[in-house]
């Protein structure tokens, strides 16, 4: 099938960065379908038309029944874009064959699967000197000594697609995202208390600092694993603050090493499609490490064409065969920040007082803190007004519900 301008683009897991990539492409005339299998915050938007689809996390062969049987309809192979892990690894998995009706924005399963897999991605990165932090499985955890304290345990995957209800281990999952263990007693209690999903952990080096020393590599791949799109940014806050999602981005560079070292993973795993190549840099040592890499695009990656390397557009015409020529955002660092700002402004002014005091700010503290030459609100871009809309109804609503919470147990304790 001959390519044309015209391919539709297929957007799944519809949160943010789902958003995100329906906006910029709908604002640069690209039809977009929002496929998910619940009505998230993207399937509102008036770029795009909602598609409902079986959940790839419990239904990966209905998925992919589904999505090959929708575009197959098409009068043009659709450019898909998943967002989250599990509808990456079910559209890489099966990709030679939803290639015969779309094209997928997603590395081979050969590259996927070992970024997904954190074990087996800390193992070569060890070999190959990937700047991952060292990392120990369960069978290693009796060889430690005080010295390698304080550690992380983590899952070696949350979320994956399968033909299995995952949900309950999903859930567990999310709970266990990020445990610091500062010794050895802690570390046997914690395998105690968690024995049932011990063996779905991987324990690794500590590395100092909270969220805001977390630094993104985020870039656009082609087929021949050459880097069309590079931007490079700063987390300024996430919640949970110690290893949270992020609330608050900036652009902002990082060293060469860094950027030599993303380089060489992309060629070295022959990886193609979007990736945030996640860093941590040490708040002690400095040291940039490598924390893990997400193969598909990332939270925050609405901040991109506000860089002048929009990443969501690079790979559309890229896979539709049109020509692109390197891009990498070169702005002065603070220049430009994205900002979801309702849950910003709630953390900020209130749960942060229990979770990292430190970024507790009045309300004027706050504004000042926003201020920037360039801001991307992840709730209030590209004049999609419904979107603000539904952001706000929903968060009238969760105030109400949590007064209402507040009185009812305020009265039972009388």
């Amino acid at each position: 099938m001959k390519l044309k301008k015209t391919n539709p683009a297929i957007i799944f897991n519809c949160y943010f960065n789902g958003l995100s990539i329906i906006q910029e492409l709908g604002k640069n005339k690209i039809k977009c379908i929002a496929m998910d299998c619940v009505r998230d915050i993207g399937t509102f938007s008036k770029y795009a038309k909602y598609q409902k689809c079986p959940d790839p996390l419990e239904n990966e062969d209905g998925f992919v029944h589904f999505l090959y049987d929708f575009c197959k309809k098409l009068d043009s192979k659709p450019v898909l874009f998943p967002t989250n892990d599990h509808w990456a690894v079910a559209i890489s998995k099966n990709k030679k064959l939803l290639s015969e009706v779309s094209i997928p924005v997603v590395a081979d399963w050969e590259a996927v699967k070992i970024l997904i897999n954190k074990d087996l991605f800390y193992e070569i990165g060890t070999k190959n000197n990937y700047l991952t932090p060292r990392s120990w499985n369960l069978d290693d955890l009796n060889n430690l000594n005080e010295d390698n304290f304080p550690i992380v345990a983590k899952p070696i995957y949350r979320r994956i697609s399968s033909n299995e209800d995952l949900k309950y281990i999903t859930e567990n999952m999310d709970r266990l995202r990020f445990n610091v263990l500062k010794n050895k007693d802690e570390l046997n209690a914690f395998i105690k208390r968690e024995e049932k999903f011990i063996n779905k952990l991987i324990f690794q080096e500590y590395i100092n600092g909270m969220s805001d020393r977390m630094y993104t590599v985020g870039i656009y791949a082609n087929d021949c694993s050459e880097i069309l799109g590079l931007f490079t940014g700063h987390k300024v806050r996430g919640y949970p603050a110690d290893s949270g999602d992020c609330v608050v981005g900036e652009c902002m560079k990082v060293p060469d090493y860094v950027i030599e070292n993303t380089k060489k993973i992309v060629k070295d795993l022959k990886y193609s499609g979007i990736a945030e190549f996640e860093y941590k840099k040490d708040s002690i040592s400095g040291e940039f490490k490598l924390i893990e890499v997400n193969p598909r695009p990332w939270s925050w990656i609405g901040i991109t064409p506000a860089c002048g390397v929009s990443l969501p557009l690079i790979a559309y015409k890229d896979s539709c065969g049109e020509k692109v020529e390197f891009i990498e955002s070169n702005l002065k660092d603070h220049s430009v920040k994205y900002v979801k700002i309702v849950p910003d402004f709630f953390n900020c002014n209130r749960n942060y007082k229990k979770d990292y005091h430190k970024w507790t700010m009045s309300f004027s503290e706050w504004i000042n803190d926003l201020n920037t030459e360039k801001i991307v609100f992840a709730e209030f871009n590209a004049g999609d007004w419904i979107i603000s809309i539904k952001v706000l109804y929903d968060t009238l609503v969760g105030i109400l519900g949590a007064l209402r919470n507040s009185i009812f147990k305020h009265k039972n304790t009388k």
